[in-house]
């Protein structure tokens, strides 16, 4: 992709210098305002300079912005600096410093909303509240190690792929498969009764794999992706609902009441926000109508921009 005439013009600038350069009319105290907030982002996405932020998109400040929350920032500092960062990726996009604007405002929402939807989706904070409460479990001390690893690939599997309970339960090693490019799980026992095929994300295949190892030096070389660690059924395929123990249990470690269904839910809301399409989304949820797909993301908008709020006393 070419480069913006002003970018190769300005390839070797940094990121601190095309700021000053693009905000110096603005008055002294909304400069170093600025400056501020993107020196903060900058670090955290570790930008040496402007060709890395060809890397950035709306999901990248929405973990920047889980981070904020994660540290404990306040709701209104963490709507400041988003309502900073938007204006600065703003301009440097309009004097083309940057080939597209990696902030899109339909994603990056207010803080007014609550900590989790009624109707079952997760944020990301609390994603990554559940992947550190995996770390600090106390397993048994036999196999915490394998337990730590397994529970963690299957929260991300099940998140990344939308997968259900019962389809990540029946996996098999030879059902992650090549299909050109890309790594596919074959999923047998669908909800339809057709099989269907899930992409698998390039990182989440090479946890399979470094897992499918552990494994084999544990002995534990079995036909199913996700085996029962317990005492009385360790090398057995795990169930449904042992898959859904798990969840609920790092949910409860979080102060959560939540199920497995929740990371397919929280996969399925999350994209529809970041704005891919209605089409691709049901596609991915594997949704049979598209009506099932869009009250994901509508069941919640409803909740807050309800008609009943407009409505005169009485």
């Amino acid at each position: 992709m070419d480069l913006p005439a002003k970018w190769n013009k300005h390839r070797d600038i940094s990121p601190a210098q095309a700021l000053q350069l693009v905000f110096e009319n603005y008055k002294p105290n909304t400069r170093r305002a600025y400056a501020r907030v993107f020196r903060d982002f900058q670090e955290w996405a570790a930008i040496q300079d402007m060709e890395d932020f060809k890397h950035l998109n709306s999901l990248s400040i929405l973990e920047y912005k889980s981070h904020l929350k994660a540290q404990g920032k306040k709701p209104a500092s963490i709507n400041q600096t988003m309502s900073a960062l938007r204006n600065v990726f703003k301009v440097l996009t309009e004097f083309q410093y940057l080939s597209k604007n990696p902030f899109k405002s339909s994603v990056i929402r207010n803080e007014k909303v609550s900590d989790i939807s009624t109707k079952g989706a997760l944020r990301l904070t609390h994603l990554s509240a559940m992947m550190e409460a995996n770390d600090q479990e106390s397993y048994d001390v036999r196999v915490a190690d394998l337990m730590r690893k397994r529970n963690g690939l299957l929260l991300r599997f099940l998140y990344f792929t939308a997968a259900r309970r019962s389809e990540v339960a029946d996996l098999n090693w030879e059902d992650i498969q090549q299909d050109g490019e890309f790594h596919v799980a074959f999923i047998r026992n669908t909800k339809s009764g057709v099989p269907q095929r899930l992409k698998i994300r390039d990182e989440l295949y090479v946890e399979l794999q470094e897992w499918k190892e552990d494994l084999q030096l544990a002995g534990l070389e079995k036909p199913w992706v996700f085996i029962s660690l317990g005492f009385r059924t360790r090398g057995k395929k795990m169930t449904g609902k042992g898959v859904n123990d798990v969840i609920v249990r790092l949910g409860k470690a979080i102060g959560l009441d939540i199920s497995a269904h929740y990371m397919r839910h929280t996969a399925i809301t999350i994209a529809l926000e970041m704005g891919e399409s209605l089409q691709k989304v049901q596609a991915y949820a594997r949704h049979s109508s598209a009506n099932t797909t869009i009250r994901y993301f509508h069941d919640q908008e409803l909740l807050k921009k309800n008609p009943t709020d407009r409505l005169p006393r009485i």
